[in-house]
């Protein structure tokens, strides 16, 4: 059903594009009774909109470009899927390219890191962060580089724990001010027991 509402919804953009774009033709072609598309042709090539074919297992939806070349640009499994610039999307949204967005909300399965600032949380020393950076050349809860090449990023969790750096940061800034302050506070000491 919600193919069917979809394939409309597609079919009436392209009607009423194909009506602004001249010459352009819109036709409707089922192929040797496997699978019917819909053409919207131009001088330069047709975008094309295939349905599953009656040999497939799948219900798979497809739009394709044809300028002499077929090239698959979104596909729709019949799990609901949608790939964009790839033919097997393993999400529910897979794109195969960049991405050019106003803004992305992610829902958090990771908490927050406020847990930094209470007063039972262990704070590593400098000195135990410098000895892991030394071993291993990424910070402590940093995935490696060679990680990152092979696993890829779940930016929720990536979010998270880069804002748990930037806290774990900001209480160390405010243990040096502290000892900045005790020193300027003793070199002023110092000075006034030399006069």
């Amino acid at each position: 059903m919600r193919k069917t509402i979809l394939i409309f919804a597609f079919s009436t953009t392209i009607f009423f594009t194909v009506q602004a774009q001249t010459p352009s033709t819109l036709t409707l072609e089922k192929n040797d009774n496997t699978s019917t598309s819909l053409n919207l042709k131009n001088p330069i090539g047709f975008w094309h909109l295939s349905g599953p074919r009656s040999y497939e297992t799948n219900n798979n939806f497809s739009v394709f470009w044809n300028d002499g070349t077929y090239k698959r640009y979104f596909t729709i499994l019949d799990n609901g899927n949608v790939g964009i610039g790839t033919l097997n999307p393993d999400t529910k949204l897979t794109v195969k390219g960049n991405i050019h967005a106003q803004e992305v909300k992610i829902d958090l399965s990771v908490p927050a890191p406020d847990y930094v600032f209470r007063n039972d949380y262990n704070l590593k020393s400098l000195e135990e962060v410098e000895k892991f950076i030394d071993k291993n050349n990424h910070l402590p809860e940093i995935p490696s580089a060679k990680e990152f090449e092979q696993n890829g990023i779940l930016q929720a969790e990536m979010d998270m724990n880069l804002l748990k750096k930037i806290e774990e940061l900001t209480l160390y800034t405010i243990q040096q001010q502290k000892e900045i302050e005790e020193l300027k506070s003793l070199v002023k000491e110092l000075i006034e027991t030399k006069k």
